[in-house]
């Protein structure tokens, strides 16, 4: 394999079977390319760990760890990942591509989107969260960066780039891991986190889907993570969400995760009950 320099490769690059393409995102650790599956001529996502961090252990995984958390995840709002391999001593991951938009985007290009299909993502992204916390996973960094939306409004959930399992070894005690404005308050507090955190990360997401603006908003990471830990997000319209359904977001959104649902089957069960009542066909 060619070498990639700046985590872009130069036309028709490949790493195992798969021919890299363009760049579509970034991390801390690594990048993902759409690319082509030369043995299998279907379009892919592959995700590389960027050069200059494939000699740290711990690096390497955290991102073996990742693709094997996500390879035995197996629901429609989870992308499914295909092939895990490594050449020249560079893992990689292959993916299935998705033909949409993320969701901030998806939103921006469908401001009227009715309350009933506002109220069907959310209950996706809950589905593929419930789906991760039966396998034992935990996301940790839920947000409109790492959910993408199809055409016809299927979700799914990407980046399981910091989820843990139950049994792992590898935690950050001690440390904020996640994304500001999106984390939950234990997160923020640099505690161990369970799937109650995902609970607290998906109901802000859903507040974004509802109301179109972000729970906390501030202008640096001291003051989010403060807004995070100490404050309600503004009270939603009744036009984005009727009591019904604020109160759900409410109580997913209680900074205690003793106070707030304790599974997403809890939060899936009243969403389906809050939906038959508030959406009228």
């Amino acid at each position: 394999m060619m070498p990639l320099r700046a985590g872009v490769p130069p036309p028709m690059v490949s790493i195992g079977r798969y021919l890299l393409r363009d760049r579509i995102a970034a991390g801390a650790t690594g990048y993902v390319y759409a690319a082509h599956d030369q043995a299998m001529d279907r379009p892919v996502a592959v995700k590389l760990l960027a050069g200059d961090l494939q000699d740290e252990p711990e690096t390497r995984e955290r991102f073996y760890r990742e693709a094997r958390i996500m390879a035995q995840l197996d629901h429609p709002n989870i992308v499914r990942v295909l092939d895990i391999g490594e050449e020249d001593g560079r893992p990689y991951i292959a993916m299935e591509l998705i033909d949409g938009l993320a969701l901030r985007d998806y939103l921006k290009t469908n401001p009227r989107l009715p309350l009933g299909d506002r109220i069907d993502l959310i209950v996706q992204l809950y589905s593929g969260l419930e789906a991760a916390h039966a396998q034992g996973a935990v996301h940790r960094d839920v947000k409109p960066g790492n959910i993408m939306v199809s055409r016809d409004g299927h979700l799914t959930i990407l980046d399981f780039g910091l989820a843990r399992l139950k049994s792992s070894t590898l935690t950050a005690n001690g440390a904020v891991v996640g994304s500001p404005g999106y984390m939950s308050p234990e997160q923020a507090a640099g505690q161990r986190v369970d799937e109650r955190s995902d609970v607290f990360s998906a109901a802000a997401v859903g507040y974004l889907i509802l109301s179109g603006r972000a729970p906390f908003e501030a202008k640096n990471l001291p003051l989010a993570l403060q807004a995070i830990l100490h404050d309600m997000p503004a009270p939603l319209s009744v036009a984005e969400a009727p009591d019904p359904l604020g109160r759900v977001l409410l109580k997913a959104l209680e900074k205690s995760p003793g106070a707030r649902y304790q599974t997403c089957a809890e939060v899936l069960a009243d969403l389906v009950r809050v939906k038959a009542t508030v959406v009228h066909s």
